[in-house]
């Protein structure tokens, strides 16, 4: 997945949710992200953090959204679906974020459902599990492909190569 990419999108939902009234245009608008910066996700979760700041500060270099800077609260939760609900619980209930990113893993997106369907916060997920988006909910959106359709797509171009023999290493 293309992280800048994934990361102009979520700034872009961020403006459409965030309100524009002229008498907030002072006010950042607050995105809060759990991600796997350290732990078993964290070849994922920590090109994530980077590609965020960077997209964040050259956003907020050519001022802003609308007018409004951004600010960015990232937490760590070191790829413990644990950490990431009470981090997603702090964003919510604490830093008081208009929109969630995270879960560079499925385990740390599926832990953190039902606490984002009860806030009513946007919520864009990392992470490709096919749980995370079916059901539908109303308040979660996801970035990268399923699992399934990942695998789907390495199995067609393996028949397209002839290859009748892979080996998996996990």
């Amino acid at each position: 997945m293309n992280w800048k990419y994934a990361a102009g999108v979520t700034l872009a939902v961020a403006m459409s949710v965030s309100g524009t009234t002229a008498a907030l245009a002072a006010d950042p608008i607050k995105i809060g992200a759990f991600l796997s910066v350290t732990g078993q996700m964290s070849p994922m979760g920590d090109p994530q953090k980077r590609t965020f700041d960077y997209m964040v500060d050259k956003i907020n270099a050519q001022g802003g959204v609308l007018g409004r800077k951004i600010e960015m609260i990232v937490y760590d939760d070191g790829s413990e679906p644990e950490k990431a609900t009470t981090f997603v619980k702090r964003l919510i209930e604490n830093d008081k974020v208009d929109l969630i990113i995270g879960g560079s893993g499925t385990p740390t997106s599926m832990a953190v459902l039902s606490l984002i369907e009860r806030s009513e916060i946007p919520y864009m997920s990392l992470g490709g599990g096919t749980g995370i988006g079916d059901p539908v909910r109303k308040w979660t959106f996801k970035f990268p492909q399923s699992d399934r359709l990942a695998a789907e797509k390495v199995l067609v171009d393996l028949k397209k190569r002839g290859l009748t023999k892979i080996a998996l290493l996990s």
